[in-house]
């Protein structure tokens, strides 16, 4: 009680002086109920602060300065089915020891093609396979890349890379995620990297095909980016993207996504071109960036990951990597394996596996799956699209990107000096107290303390003293 008066006479925040001296009940009582009050108030607004520092802290704001803008040009993963008969005679030979007059050879030789058009969407083809002892044994991986060996990258921005629809070649930068080898070591690849493209450059793409092998028609998908080779309008070369493309034997699909992540077929925009077809389209750009303070906050209070964050099967994060995570801990948990695309050393599945996994496509490929946006993202949207038919001519994609005069940022609105304020603020309005205040509490208690110890040091040595 000493204590409680002394620190109830002596500080600073206001009426708890009036409980000592005021002589009457009454108004001791007043004063209590007052105080009791103001502590709830100011309790409860600096909880709801508290709450808005870890729960609320960010916000997007819109930047206008457009001229120091610069994006990075997206990447092309193409594909193509096209096999040769030599090489399907070859892989025969080798693993079954047959050839084409043998009664079972047609069998092999539709499992080799089924294995070269293989997708994530149609595994249940594998069914004919299923029982086929023989087959169990067999490197599905080994085989998709000999299919298409020898692996060599059209051009100097490209690599070998194992898809969801297949072997494919890529420019992405995280081509090493999908390398068909095993050993991950023999994908060392030295790839050129492509000039920024910046707010005011014409940033434009021309893809053309040659219909070698009675290919009629192919597809291009856009998946969130585009621009497969960059130029500004007075550096055309309309030669370097030919070189980059023919040399695939007229490739059946192409897909264009961002630099900084894998390709996955999903949520893509198609373009289907005949054989005489020129589409051109463009394409607008949104992008969100994140300032310097956003990016050191937790992840919880930035609700969003950078790409140095780490997933359970990748060391790095980005939106396709989680979706490819999570469908890889599905086909473990259904069939016990992973589909030969995620070349990742898990137990890779058999023929059986495989159907297993189409016949549970949703559950497998569709599963639910909580991926956190990147902070800094980059997403496109169609604007137009003109399509025209050229009799003696080759099919052609062009494309324009429309970069953007506005974009979001995210920062941080409620830092750790906005929350200080806060706090102090409801301190003091409703108990007209501040930092020295609380100082005032612990000396008060580290004051009565030491006289305790003190006096009682004290008593003791004269109890001892004859």
């Amino acid at each position: 009680m000493d204590l409680l008066r002394t620190f109830a006479s002596e500080s600073s925040i206001h009426g708890l002086a009036h409980l000592v001296r005021s002589p009457h009940w009454l108004e001791k009582a007043f004063w209590l109920t007052v105080l009791a009050c103001s502590v709830v108030c100011s309790v409860s607004i600096c909880n709801m602060h508290w709450e808005r520092f870890q729960n609320n802290a960010t916000v997007l704001n819109v930047e206008t300065d457009y001229l120091s803008w610069n994006f990075r040009p997206p990447a092309a993963t193409v594909c193509s089915e096209h096999v040769s008969e030599e090489k399907l005679n070859q892989l025969i030979e080798r693993y079954w020891q047959m050839d084409s007059n043998h009664s079972a050879y047609d069998h092999y030789r539709n499992f080799l093609l089924t294995v070269n058009r293989a997708r994530f969407d149609n595994l249940t083809l594998f069914e004919p396979f299923v029982n086929d002892s023989r087959l169990q044994s067999v490197s599905v991986i080994d085989l998709a890349r000999e299919l298409k060996s020898p692996l060599t990258p059209p051009w100097k921005t490209f690599a070998p890379v194992l898809t969801e629809v297949g072997v494919c070649y890529s420019s992405t930068m995280l081509y090493a995620f999908q390398s068909p080898y095993s050993d991950r070591s023999q994908a060392n690849y030295t790839k050129a990297r492509p000039a920024d493209c910046y707010t005011l450059d014409v940033c434009r793409t021309m893809v053309a095909m040659s219909h070698v092998d009675s290919v009629r028609t192919y597809v291009v998908s856009v998946a969130n980016a585009i621009s497969l080779y960059p130029w500004k309008d007075d550096s055309i070369n309309p030669s370097l993207t030919w070189q980059a493309v023919a040399s695939f034997h007229s490739p059946s699909l192409q897909y264009i996504h961002i630099e900084q992540d894998v390709m996955t077929p999903d949520n893509s925009i198609y373009y289907a071109l005949d054989q005489h077809d020129i589409i051109s389209s463009s394409l607008s750009v949104e992008q969100v960036v994140a300032s310097k303070a956003l990016k050191q906050l937790s992840r919880r209070r930035r609700k969003c990951r950078l790409p140095s964050e780490r997933l359970p099967y990748f060391s790095v994060y980005t939106i396709n990597l989680c979706r490819i995570n999570c469908r890889i801990e599905a086909a473990l948990h259904l069939c016990e394996c992973v589909p030969f695309f995620y070349n990742i050393g898990k137990p890779s599945c058999t023929p059986a596996g495989l159907y297993c996994l189409g016949k549970q496509f949703k559950a497998w490929y569709k599963t639910n799956c909580t991926c956190q946006p990147l902070c800094e993202f980059v997403s496109f949207k169609q604007a137009l699209v003109k399509k025209t038919v050229l009799g003696q001519a080759n099919s052609k994609l062009e494309t324009q990107i429309i970069y953007p005069r506005m974009r979001m940022k995210r920062d941080v609105l409620f830092d750790i000096s906005n929350l200080i304020v806060s706090l102090g603020g409801g301190a003091a309005l409703f108990l007209g107290c501040s930092f020295i205040s609380f100082v005032e509490v612990i000396f008060f208690v580290l004051e009565y303390i030491t006289q305790k110890v003190y006096r009682r040091y004290h008593r003791n040595r004269e109890g001892i003293q004859p």
